[in-house]
This record gives structure tokens, sequence and C-alpha cells, in this order.
């Protein structure tokens, strides 16, 4: 099991409940809470000095902003940050995020281990979790799992995202084949970008290109 475990939530009633239910009900022999992405990276830090590491995180994904500049701003930057800097670190995502394409990018773009569904069953779904992550197994709440399980004929590649994040950046058809002609990605032609883009409005069923802006931004692909 795991040893020592850092709770990153800015709800504090939340975060506490999480860290005393931690203590109660595993033997972490550590367990420590951040309000903050920063202040959790900073923690993230100080252990690794001390040889001391943390062996999983806890985050929710979404932070409220306030008056203090961040560099890190949503729990799966953080994700990403600190397993570049410990591979070995085990994370879940504890968040009321339940939408099963959004759920499903998240996991595969920041290799999360376990997400959990913030709710009733949402603490005892948090030990399941953290049980299934032990024995080298990935944990999907159950609220999210029949859906991103199953086999879809519909998937996006690389192209298709950039072309997303590209449309999200305010550029039209014609700037944005000028930029991949000069990144080298192909097909470059704005012929072949405007098929992309309506085989993109078909299989999303988005009427307008702003409408599919969006949907990608909800479900983070860009």
């Amino acid at each position: 099991m795991f040893e020592k475990i850092l709770v990153v939530e800015d709800l504090d009633s939340i975060g506490f409940g999480i860290v005393q239910m931690l203590k109660q009900k595993t033997a972490a022999r550590e367990v420590e809470q951040a309000l903050y992405c920063d202040e959790a990276y900073l923690k993230f830090l100080r252990a690794q000095q001390t040889q001391q590491p943390f062996d999983l995180v806890i985050t929710d994904l979404s932070f409220k902003r306030d008056h203090r500049k961040s560099q890190i701003n949503s729990g799966n930057e953080l994700v990403k940050t600190l397993k570049a800097k410990q591979p070995d670190l085990k994370a879940i995502v504890y968040s009321v995020e339940d939408r099963s394409m959004k759920v499903k990018s998240l996991i595969k773009k920041y290799n999360i281990d376990g997400y959990v569904v913030k709710g009733r069953e949402g603490l005892k779904h948090l030990i399941k979790a953290m049980d299934a992550i032990a024995n080298n197994q990935k944990y999907l709440a159950p609220e999210v799992s029949s859906f991103i399980d199953r086999k879809t004929v519909f998937e996006l590649d690389e192209y298709d995202i950039e072309l997303l994040r590209q449309l999200s950046l305010g550029l039209n058809q014609r700037e944005i084949s000028a930029f991949f002609q000069k990144k080298n990605i192909q097909p470059s032609g704005i012929s072949s970008i405007e098929k992309k883009l309506n085989r993109l409005k078909l299989e999303l069923n988005a009427k307008t290109v702003t409408q599919l802006v969006a949907m990608g931004k909800d479900f983070g692909w860009v």
C-alpha cells in the first residue's frame, strides 16, 4: 500500500475529510494536504529533497483562481508535472467531472492511474482505487468506466487535435494551412483541412466550427 500521500483540494473541508479518512482506513505513515497546485508542487519538491518522496497524489481537477499568481492551474497539469519528475508516482483524480469523453481524454493524455467521481460513494471508491493501483491496476469510477471501456468507431488523432487547437486560437482555414506547411504537418491544403473539419462536425454532431471548438475545450482536447 502507499506510505506517503499528498491530497490536493482547494475546498478545505473536503480535503480535511479525505485526509482523516486516509489516516483511519490506510496504513499510510504520512498524509499531507495542499490547497493549491503550486503549494502541492513545493511540498513534492521538499519531500524529494529530504529523500522521503510521496508515492501517491490525490488531486481535484479544477481550482478557483484568487489574487495569487500560479504556475500550475489544474490537477491534470499538476499530475503531468509531478510524473515528469517522478515517473513511478501514482496519481488519482477526485473530481465532479463525469463526462466520459472528457475523462477518457484526461486519462490517456496525463497517464492518470485512477479516476474517482466526487459523490455519495466517493470516499469508498477512493479506497478501492488505492487498492487497485497498489496492485498495478488502473481504476475508473463506475460512473464513467462502462462508457470509457466501450469501443468507439471514431477516435481523434494528433492531426485532428492540432487542427482544433489552431481553430481555438482564432486561425482561419487559410492561416491554418500556412501554419501546417511551416510545421510540415500533412495534409496542409485548404481543401484537405475543410474535409477534415466536415468529418469532425459529422462525427461529433457539431453544426458549426464554433460549436466544434467549444466541444474540444469541454472534452479537454484543446
